[in-house]
């Protein structure tokens, strides 16, 4: 039997590429149990650690993970990913407009903000450069939210998209 804390670490590793290649997510909004999906959403879960991390640094609360809000940044690295192009609106795509994946997601929003990076080579330098960036840091750090939700994807050639989304329930 694995204890929690050697689980963690094994996910840790998992998610960061040391012990498996990424997988694809397929479908928008779509939740599946699929061996591809475990990649992603294992990396977007521990994305969801290191931004906690980083509010913990700052004396900030942790954010929960909200399913709603994983399901609509999901939808946005998959998007983004899809069309390679990194952009907070993406005009053609199904839910182009971040209200619109909220919406699909059923994530009954009263505040939201979105991250999004693309290219870096890990989580790590996602959010390292989510944190040089005066508006970025502002989201991750900010008490108006208390939900989080992530996602991963890559594109064609292998680019990787991540995406953080906040809330504010109503």
């Amino acid at each position: 039997m694995v204890s929690a804390s050697n689980r963690r670490r094994l996910l840790l590793a998992t998610t960061l590429g040391l012990l498996c290649l990424p997988g694809v997510v397929a479908g928008p909004l779509a939740e599946s149990a699929a061996p591809a999906a475990a990649a992603p959403a294992g990396r977007a879960s521990a994305l969801v650690e290191l931004a906690n991390e980083q509010r913990s640094r700052a004396g900030m609360p942790p954010l929960r993970a909200n399913s709603q809000l994983m399901r609509a940044a999901q939808t946005q690295a998959e998007q983004s990913a899809s069309l390679g192009k990194m952009a907070h609106v993406l005009p053609g795509a199904r839910y182009p407009r971040p209200e619109d994946r909220l919406d699909a997601s059923g994530y009954p929003w009263r505040a939201f903000a979105e991250n999004i990076a693309m290219g870096q080579r890990s989580m790590s330098e996602a959010i390292e450069a989510w944190m040089k960036s005066p508006g970025h840091r502002k989201n991750l750090l900010s008490a108006s939210y208390t939900e989080l939700g992530t996602g991963y994807a890559t594109d064609a050639e292998g680019r990787p998209y991540y995406v953080q989304v906040f809330g504010k329930p109503m």
